[in-house]
């Protein structure tokens, strides 16, 4: 398989993503606290405490995560990447791409 290289230049997120994403990050560390407190009282249950906990730390990954949409150079397919990501395989031609990140 024949293997190429593509530079990408990491974008910057607009103001209401990255408001949105520290709002979430909030909310997570706020749940994350909130979940420790219930469980740690008599009168919430483990259940209660596992869902908070569980909610507030999916919001926290999901406000941490970075992402990018790149278009593959063989067949113009769009995938969406993880900015660490140092190559990808196309989900429709199966090729692999090198990815080179240039701020």
């Amino acid at each position: 398989m024949e293997h190429t290289d593509m530079v990408i230049q990491r974008k910057k997120l607009p103001v209401f993503l990255r408001l949105g994403k520290i709002v979430m990050a909030l909310l997570g560390l706020t749940g994350v606290v909130i979940g420790i407190m219930v469980a740690a009282t008599q009168s919430g249950s483990m259940v209660q405490a596992f869902l908070i906990l569980m909610v507030s730390i999916l919001s926290l990954g999901i406000s941490l995560l970075r992402v990018q949409t790149v278009t593959c150079p063989h067949c113009e397919a769009t995938s969406t990447i993880h900015t660490l990501t140092i190559d990808f395989e196309c989900r429709r031609c199966l090729k692999p791409t090198a990815i080179k990140w240039k701020k």
